[in-house]
């Protein structure tokens, strides 16, 4: 049996003859990474004209077919009622099979980070020696480790808001329309900001169902807002985590309105750039809470 030595290299170029399998006798089992084929309603017209133009990949299991690659030509073909579908069936380890299927569903931009980190997950069960660091696994998939810490932190953030308020909306996806965003579905980038605000030590502070509740709030807020306006709520809302959101939300689009030019005393600003560094955020959000204490304890606020 061939060893895949880069997941650069398509399972394509180490491919056989094309069979024609009974579809009755295909399944998707445990190493096939996308659980769910989505809208496959185009892909139907499309298998009803002119068929399944390129095979699916399987391996052989006790007379079956377990699919490998091909969720959503296989489901089309269900659905257009074919009775057998054109498959390379190839004999394929555990590990083999969820390399190649991640790597392919990758390429195809046709996976959503939630089934990429149970992939990752089961790539580390079967071979942890071979994929138990960041850089073992984006070695593998021909990523850098930027994504994949990235793919790990946002679902990560989203899944500890869920366990922590089990009736929350919260979720994560590659390139979510602004409509989802609204209702809650994190762009991966918005997730791993959520990300690093669980894990700051004044958010961890919080008594448990307040911190719940507040990053709950805190992800259905940041959700819609380009990237840059969520980084710098979340870098506020560390400074301050028991504060209203909301609050929170209107004073950054308040300073980001009303530009403010403060020429600072050296030592303060040295002192801010410290507190910034120990605090994980920025020094602008340090000022921010500064100032708006001291309006509160003068009464202007």
């Amino acid at each position: 049996m061939a060893k895949f030595t880069s997941a650069q290299q398509s399972w394509k170029e180490q491919t056989g003859a094309v069979m024609s399998v009974e579809l009755a006798k295909v399944f998707v089992g445990k190493v096939n990474v996308r659980k769910t084929p989505g809208d496959v309603g185009d892909l139907v017209d499309s298998v009803r004209e002119k068929g399944i133009l390129e095979p699916v990949l399987a391996r052989p299991i006790g007379g079956r077919y377990e699919l490998v690659v091909g969720s959503r030509r296989f489901e089309a073909a269900k659905v257009a009622g074919l009775k057998k579908i054109p498959a390379i069936v190839r004999p394929m380890t555990d590990e083999e099979a969820i390399i190649v299927s991640l790597v392919e569903n990758i390429q195809r931009r046709d996976i959503e980070p939630e089934e990429e980190y149970d992939a990752i997950v089961a790539l580390r069960k079967v071979n942890p020696r071979a994929y138990g660091s960041s850089d073992q696994v984006a070695k593998a998939l021909g990523k850098s480790r930027r994504y994949v810490e990235d793919h790990i932190s946002a679902v990560e953030a989203v899944r500890a808001i869920r366990k922590e308020s089990p009736r929350a909306q919260i979720s994560v996806k590659q390139a979510p329309l602004q409509s989802e965003r609204k209702e809650g579905v994190l762009p991966v980038k918005h997730a791993t900001f959520l990300q690093r605000a669980e894990e700051a030590a004044s958010v961890q502070d919080l008594p448990r169902r307040e911190r719940a509740s507040q990053l709950k709030e805190l992800a259905e807020t940041i959700a819609p807002m380009p990237s840059p306006e969520a980084e710098n709520v979340v870098s506020h809302f560390v400074m301050a985590p028991a504060r209203p959101v909301e609050d929170i939300k209107r004073e950054v689009a308040y300073l980001r309105a009303v530009k403010l030019e403060i020429l600072l005393d050296p030592r303060v600003a040295d002192a801010l750039r410290r507190a910034a560094e120990e605090r994980n955020t920025t020094m602008e959000a340090v000022a921010s809470l500064a100032v708006h204490s001291w309006l509160r304890q003068q009464r202007y606020a």
